[in-house]
């Protein structure tokens, strides 16, 4: 089984604030899962926003 986060775990993860994983998640930037009554994020879907913003500052500074 894959690991999942809360959204205080996943916001250390990115070392973001819980807010801006908020944020995300209001974007529809990350999938969101519900256990009960707790939100939980794949770590697939949170490497993939790594990928994805590295990948977006890199060709920022290049131009």
């Amino acid at each position: 089984m894959e690991q999942m986060y809360s959204l205080k775990s996943a916001a250390s993860l990115l070392e973001v604030s819980v807010k801006t994983v908020r944020r995300l998640l209001h974007l529809h930037q990350i999938k969101v899962y519900r256990v009960g009554n707790n939100i939980r994020l794949r770590e697939s879907d949170l490497k993939q926003l790594i990928t994805e913003e590295l990948s977006l500052d890199d060709y920022r500074l290049s131009i």
